[in-house]
């Protein structure tokens, strides 16, 4: 082959784009979200525990916990649907995993698409489930007895914050999953992490009521900030201290696990 076919072929076959990188992110969003055609069952995955969580709790432990279970969902409802998400961000990570495995990226970056839209993307795409799972839930608490007098603005604001802690918090998720050796190893850290968080947090009991020790460490749990700063949207409260500490971690998952998510995937993709 002469040099000039060479060169005729490496021309023909140079991959080259004019989209951005929230187009690549749109792009690689829809792809993960087309599955679901062929997979609807997952949908149900993503709202049944945060579902089986809310019910089990509510009407076996709320009477215990707080007189009646109908006070304890006025209190804890939309913080126990928080905690059953924040669960489910296993899946980002279980996603990237199965991605890895399967060889999906390693077609993907045989063209110029960029880095961090092939990981934003899978997390976007969840955020799109999260948001239907937290439609599903919600809907369920209101249908139970649940009312919440901050209104529509406040019911929204609430479910915002929720959706940006789940969406920093996936980053985590993203880490881990690119760093994994298997799926049992994910489902590790789940248990191994984020109940421990979860249950250390003032999601199912006021702060105050706790001894010391776990009081101060329950002040500065990111999930207390959450819980906080949507129990202050959904009473119709002024937002304070609560949600700049909730804005403030959300920014430090960002900082932190993005780089090294990415980081991660350079090196995966030079084993």
């Amino acid at each position: 082959m002469t040099t000039l076919q060479t060169e005729a072929l490496s021309a023909a076959t140079t991959w080259t784009t004019e989209r951005g990188t929230l187009a690549q992110c749109a792009t690689m969003a829809g792809r993960s979200l087309a599955s679901i055609k062929h997979a609807p069952a997952q949908l149900v995955d993503f709202f049944m525990i945060p579902l089986m969580i809310l019910l089990s709790i509510t009407f076996f432990m709320g009477g215990q916990m707080m007189g009646s279970w109908q006070d304890f969902l006025q209190y804890a409802g939309p913080t126990i649907i928080a905690m059953g998400l924040f669960f489910a961000i296993t899946s980002t990570g279980l996603g990237l995993y199965g991605d890895i495995k399967e060889g999906v990226f390693d077609r993907l970056t045989a063209m110029p698409v960029s880095r961090f839209a092939l990981l934003a993307g899978r997390v976007a795409a969840d955020m799109v489930k999260h948001a239907w799972a937290l439609l599903v839930v919600g809907g369920v608490a209101f249908a139970i007895g649940y009312r919440a007098d901050g209104g529509v603005l406040g019911t929204a604001a609430a479910a915002g914050a929720l959706l940006l802690f789940l969406f920093a918090a996936s980053w985590s998720m993203a880490l881990v999953g690119l760093t994994a050796k298997s799926e049992e190893q994910i489902q590790t850290w789940m248990i191994s992490l984020l109940m421990p968080l979860a249950y250390t947090s003032t999601i199912f009991v006021e702060g105050d009521t706790l001894p010391g020790p776990v009081q101060w460490w329950a002040e500065i749990n990111p999930l207390t900030a959450l819980a906080d700063s949507m129990r202050v949207f959904l009473d119709g409260g002024d937002p304070g201290g609560e949600v700049l500490a909730l804005l403030g971690w959300c920014a430090a998952f960002i900082a932190v696990f993005v780089p090294l998510s990415l980081r991660a995937y350079r090196r995966k993709l030079a084993d």
